[in-house]
C-alpha cells in the first residue's frame, strides 16, 4: 500500500468514526455534539454542548479490558507530549476519543479462511459491552486528568451486538475522565450477535 492510499484510508476511517460520534453521542448522554470542521491537531472541531471543542481521534486495538486499559493510558500520555510541544492545550478544551477497532486480519489469514471463519477469529476479541465492568474496574479517572484533556472517551461501534431490527450497530461508550463522567454508557437495546444474522441469509 502506498503513502497516500494509507493516509486516504486513514482519513475515510477517521470521517466514520467521527460521523458516528456525532450520531451516537448525543443518544446515548443527551449531550449535543456538531462538527464544526477537520484538520490535523485536533482531528475535528466540534461544538459539545455549545462550546467549541476539539476532538483527537486514536484507534484502539485491544483483545481483554486490560489491553484497553492501558492503550487508553499509553495513547493519552503520548498525544499529550505532542500537544503539549506544541502549545495546543492552550487553544480549547479537547477530548481524545479512543475508537476500539479489532486487531486486523493479515492478508495471508484472510486469504485462508471462509467467510464464516473470519467472522469467528473476529468473534475471540471482546466488544466494550463483553468487558466494561473489568475496566470500570482497572480505572482511575484521577490517574487520566494529568493529560490535559477535558474528557477521555472510548467509543465501540463494531458490529458484534445488533439485531435484525437494528443492524447499525449503536456505540456504546466508556468514559475514563473525567470523574463526574466516568463510567460505561450505552444506548439501551437487546443484543444479538449480529453475525449469526449475516451467517445465517
Amino acid at each position: 500500500m502506498s503513502a497516500y492510499d494509507y493516509q486516504l484510508g486513514r482519513r475515510e476511517v477517521e470521517t466514520g468514526v467521527a460521523d458516528t460520534f456525532e450520531a451516537e453521542f448525543p443518544m446515548v448522554t443527551g449531550r449535543p455534539v456538531e462538527i464544526l470542521s477537520h484538520g490535523e491537531s485536533p482531528d475535528r472541531i466540534v461544538l459539545i454542548d455549545g462550546i467549541e471543542t476539539g476532538l483527537e481521534l486514536t484507534a484502539i486495538q485491544a483483545a481483554s479490558a486490560e489491553d484497553m486499559v492501558l492503550e487508553m493510558h499509553r495513547l493519552a500520555r503520548k498525544k499529550h507530549e505532542s500537544y503539549e510541544r506544541r502549545g495546543i492545550f492552550l487553544n480549547r478544551s479537547l477530548v481524545l476519543l479512543g475508537h476500539l477497532s479489532w486487531p486486523a486480519l493479515s492478508t495471508k489469514e484472510r486469504e485462508c479462511l471462509s467467510m464464516e471463519a473470519c467472522y469467528e477469529a473476529m468473534a475471540k476479541y471482546p466488544a466494550l459491552y463483553d468487558v466494561w465492568e473489568e475496566v470500570d474496574q482497572m480505572v482511575d479517572p484521577s490517574d487520566l486528568s494529568g493529560f490535559g484533556f477535558s474528557e477521555i472517551w472510548l467509543m465501540d461501534d463494531g458490529f458484534k451486538y445488533s439485531s435484525r431490527r437494528d443492524p447499525r450497530c449503536p456505540a456504546d461508550f466508556f468514559c475514563f475522565s473525567p470523574d463526574s463522567r466516568a463510567g460505561f454508557w450505552e444506548r439501551e437495546r437487546k443484543r444479538r450477535p449480529y453475525w449469526n444474522f449475516i451467517l445465517g441469509r
